[in-house]
């Protein structure tokens, strides 16, 4: 799915303006890219996701500032590698930029025996982009009340209480809980959030890990229903949600994070003005706004915070992947 964001016409008296206030507006003056066209963004999932929701409202923002079109193209499958691998082999020229979480550069080389790309070696980092808190979610009229119910379902009748994910964090996430509570769930794999969720809600699945940008509209509808919520506190839209440390699940407090990533290779003049444009971009209060309504906490940093945070977060996610009792693909 494309959909590009342009800048809208400009009239002679904003121009006029615009000359006025030429000193104010050097810090947003446009990165010095070499493309002809659109940029384009690359995402790893589909339409309605978190990931989706967040790119598009950055998007819409950030095609101003650059003063070209910006397009968002939705890669979903293979738990983000293909969106990866198209990104890693484009022209490191700004052209083509990935928008992306812990799954594709964190995750990945821990849930596969054999990874595509390489998630340090082929890309150039640009900034970090923000949080995701996620929830532990059932449908409406789901027989599980409480996250101990979902728990004693799944003790009673071993492997027969699916989850859905669509990325590592759900995937970690299921496979965690079942083996500290020393119960088997089944895994059912999805290409995408919004596809679990109509199964969610349709009983081919029983629970799942959804970010709140997700499952906002399904619990504003009360078609769904929230057990927990991950996170150190509690989310202030969802008051009666408890959190998995209160459960007496501490164990959870791995965080969803975002990124954005170039190919390898990238002039290190352009790197730089793309960071100072996105970051710019990112301090924008409506757009933090927007992001602080659907569990985003939004935020950009350094091109070598990016870096060495892609490493750490590679480690801890072995050790994840490991404590969750999944093994490579």
């Amino acid at each position: 799915m494309r959909e590009a964001y342009t800048s809208p016409r400009i009239s002679r008296r904003t121009l006029l303006g615009a000359a006025l206030a030429l000193p104010a507006a050097c810090a947003w003056s446009a990165p010095k890219l070499n493309i002809e066209g659109a940029m384009k963004i690359v995402l790893p999932f589909g339409p309605g996701s978190g990931t989706d929701i967040y790119a598009r409202l950055v998007a819409e923002k950030l095609a101003p500032a650059l003063g070209v079109p910006v397009i968002v193209e939705n890669k979903p499958g293979a738990n983000g590698i293909i969106a990866a691998e198209s990104v890693a082999r484009a022209k490191p020229d700004g052209s083509t930029l990935l928008f992306t979480t812990n799954t594709t550069h964190a995750a990945n080389p821990s849930m596969f025996k054999k990874l595509s790309y390489d998630p340090v070696g082929d890309f150039t980092p640009i900034t970090k982009l923000g949080n995701l808190t996620f929830l532990l979610v059932v449908a409406a009229d789901s027989p599980y009340r409480s996250l101990e119910d979902l728990i004693g379902a799944a003790r009673n009748a071993p492997g027969t209480v699916s989850f859905g994910a669509s990325n590592s964090f759900g995937t970690v996430s299921g496979g965690k809980l079942g083996k500290i509570s020393g119960v088997e769930f089944l895994l059912i794999p999805y290409r995408s959030s919004p596809q679990i969720i109509t199964d969610l809600l349709g009983g081919q699945v029983k629970f799942a890990f959804i970010d709140v940008a997700a499952a906002k509209p399904m619990l504003e509808s009360r078609k769904m229903r929230a057990l927990a919520v991950l996170s150190d506190e509690r989310f202030p839209t969802l008051p009666d949600v408890p959190t998995m440390k209160e459960l007496g699940h501490p164990q959870f407090d791995v965080v969803a994070w975002f990124g954005m990533f170039a190919p390898a290779g990238m002039p290190a003049d352009v790197v730089a003005d793309l960071n100072r444009t996105l970051t710019a971009v990112l301090k924008d209060p409506a757009l933090r706004k927007s992001g602080a309504d659907l569990g985003i906490e939004i935020f950009g940093s350094s091109p070598e915070v990016l870096a060495e945070y892609v490493r750490s977060q590679i480690a801890l996610w072995k050790q994840l992947t490991a404590d969750s009792g999944l093994t490579p693909q």
